[in-house]
């Protein structure tokens, strides 16, 4: 699916990669982004096309199978396996399910190391101006690709004060960010 290819930018890179943010050579590009090995300044979605691969597979094994429920994504940054999914209905002319996109739309809270051991000394929070991406952009890279509709509900907040209490009666699919953070 070109989508996938687009939305990580392999199908046309980046013009604006910065190497320095990359554990990567440019000889290893293609590679690295297809697993997810980097962090793109211009991608939708940093999580590869192997793990988009299995996000569609999944979503398409839910239709196919009619498992009751919605698709959810928590820890959207840029809105790309969101935006994967919605195209995913939108093929299969599914017009029941929605599409739960939860972000703090910041960046990452505060490490809690007594409860994620793992967390102690990360410092991801602390890159709130590349990993916090405002809802208004997310909504517009939806816009982009024609999947900005009545099925994307977006849920912004931190995930303790906005998951407990949304209005989602089902899960069929939830693709979640790691709860401790480890570098890329």
């Amino acid at each position: 699916m070109r989508l996938k290819k687009c939305l990580t930018r392999v199908l046309f890179p980046d013009c604006r990669i910065h190497w320095d943010l990359l554990a990567t050579s440019p000889l290893r590009f293609e590679e690295d982004r297809a697993a997810g090995k980097d962090w793109p300044t211009e991608a939708e979605t940093m999580i590869g096309l192997r793990r988009l691969d299995n996000l569609q597979a999944c979503v398409v094994d839910v239709i196919q199978n009619n498992v009751a429920g919605d698709v959810v994504e928590t820890g959207a940054w840029r809105g790309g396996a969101s935006i994967l999914m919605r195209a995913v209905l939108k093929a299969h002319a599914d017009r029941q399910r929605r599409v739960w996109v939860a972000d703090s739309f910041k960046g990452l809270p505060d490490p809690d190391p007594e409860r994620c051991p793992l967390d102690a000394g990360d410092g991801h929070h602390q890159l709130a101006r590349y990993l916090g991406v405002p809802l208004e952009e997310d909504k517009a890279n939806f816009r982009r690709y024609g999947l900005l509709d009545e099925q994307v509900c977006f849920l912004a907040g931190w995930f303790k004060d906005t998951l407990p209490t949304a209005p989602i009666d089902r899960i069929a699919v939830l693709r979640r960010v790691a709860t401790c953070m480890n570098p890329p």
